[in-house]
């Protein structure tokens, strides 16, 4: 079964290709964090193994967190949540996160 995709309304500015392991990560903030804008998203495609995510400021581990799996898209809305995401593998095979930054126009 094939996934929708849609084409969000924000102005995209910034991209980075994110290696889960086996140890929590977030986004780089040197790359999202540029300029001063009104909102920001991460739009993210995640493939290889699975990982679990969290963005409530804690660190997700392998049995605690939201399930990512290799197809998911995941969208990320406002600084708060973009600074406080972090995600990390399951099982022995690496993840990859494809992120997008976009302004909210």
């Amino acid at each position: 079964m094939s996934k929708a995709r849609q084409i969000l309304s924000g102005d995209g500015y910034a991209h980075e290709t994110i290696t889960v392991a086996n140890t929590a990560i977030g986004f780089t903030a040197a790359t999202w964090r540029v300029g001063e804008h009104s909102g920001v998203r991460a739009v993210i495609t995640a493939t290889g193994g699975q990982m679990r995510y969290r963005y409530d400021g804690g660190n997700p581990t392998t049995t605690v967190g939201h399930l990512l799996a290799h197809g998911d898209i995941l969208v990320v809305e406002n600084a708060i949540n973009i600074t406080q995401f972090r995600v990390i593998q399951i099982g022995t095979q690496n993840g990859t996160l494809s992120v997008t930054y976009e302004r909210i126009l």
